[in-house]
């Protein structure tokens, strides 16, 4: 199994949309997906499921159907993580969804960092690792080839414990100012957090069975631009020079290889894929709980929306591809 996260500390630039789209196609080439929501705002659940199914998984009297659910009894302290109950959504393709009282789990995982280098403190280290152990569960519970995390967009104690799970991270980003400075702020968070995740490794987790706490090194498999949606306000040339600058911002900051800098994201290999802005798709796919790709005239679609739909697939597919491609050349 190998996991997957999308990280950008801006909002905007699609961390969501693109999450869902992966999955739908890495499930329709075959592999076995599980799609587990971390973001208390739940938009991914909402589009999956829609709000009324969303709403009764809440209101379950069951203690295994959402990640705040499972996590409930080592942020109590009361034991470990409960196996979880997964929904699926499609075939190949099963969700853990998500719920607004993650948030309030937050700040222990923040406190529990900072204490979990102290020699024997089990409980730290239950906490840090509680969604790594979730997602192995959820995993093994379906025999899932890829694991993929959705997260808010921020560096904050979640989405920390969320990366300690993950193998890989994908870097969307758009052609502006602060898309570049969100590259500048995963990088050193990245670097950081993984040095300090070896030494507590090394001792202190020693006892621990690796085969339930497998080492994860959220490495940077690249990043995916999302193309400017044109504005009168601001003039084509404008975002080109921001989008001339993404290949050095993510080489010298993410990967911090000053040698070797591309000329521009077509030239780039970690540049994934560059995805049109589906700006007029994409309310109609939530409201109809479908994928761009899947959306028919019978949803609303017209005119030049039929052309982009079919972009849409041509585009998502090839980006999944790649994206397979880079997470199977990673080490077992």
């Amino acid at each position: 199994m190998k996991s997957l996260v999308l990280v950008n500390n801006k909002g905007g630039v699609g961390k969501t949309t693109l999450t869902l789209h992966i999955a739908h196609v890495m499930a329709r080439m075959g592999r076995r997906v599980v799609a587990l929501d971390c973001d208390p705002q739940c938009n991914l659940s909402a589009i999956l499921l829609g709000e009324d199914e969303l709403f009764d998984i809440w209101e379950q009297e069951a203690q295994d159907r959402t990640v705040s659910d499972c996590v409930e009894p080592v942020r109590r302290g009361e034991g470990k993580v409960r196996k979880p109950h997964l929904t699926r959504v499609d075939t190949n393709l099963w969700l853990l969804p998500g719920k607004l009282e993650l948030s309030g789990y937050e700040q222990l995982l923040a406190e529990e960092w900072v204490k979990k280098a102290v020699e024997n403190n089990e409980r730290a280290l239950d906490v840090t690792t509680s969604l790594d152990v979730l997602s192995n569960l959820a995993a093994q519970a379906v025999n899932a080839d890829v694991v993929l995390f959705d997260i808010g967009p921020n560096l904050g104690a979640l989405t920390r414990a969320t990366l300690l799970a993950c193998d890989a991270v994908i870097v969307p980003v758009a052609p502006d100012l602060f898309s570049l400075q969100g590259l500048r702020n995963i990088g050193p968070a990245l670097r950081a957090w993984r040095e300090e995740w070896h030494l507590v490794r090394e001792r202190h987790m020693e006892a621990r069975p690796q085969a339930d706490h497998p080492p994860h090194e959220f490495r940077p498999i690249g990043y995916i631009v999302q193309q400017h949606l044109a504005r009168a306000d601001r003039p084509v040339s404008g975002y080109a020079t921001w989008s001339a600058a993404i290949p050095a911002v993510f080489h010298q900051e993410v990967l911090q290889d000053k040698a070797q800098v591309p000329a521009s994201v077509d030239s780039d290999p970690f540049c994934i894929a560059s995805v049109k802005h589906f700006s007029s798709l994409v309310p109609i796919a939530q409201q109809a709980r479908k994928p761009l790709f899947d959306l028919k005239k019978a949803d609303g679609i017209g005119g030049g929306q039929v052309q982009a739909v079919a972009l849409a697939r041509k585009q998502f597919e090839k980006l999944t591809v790649d994206v397979l491609s880079r997470l199977d050349a990673l080490p077992p």
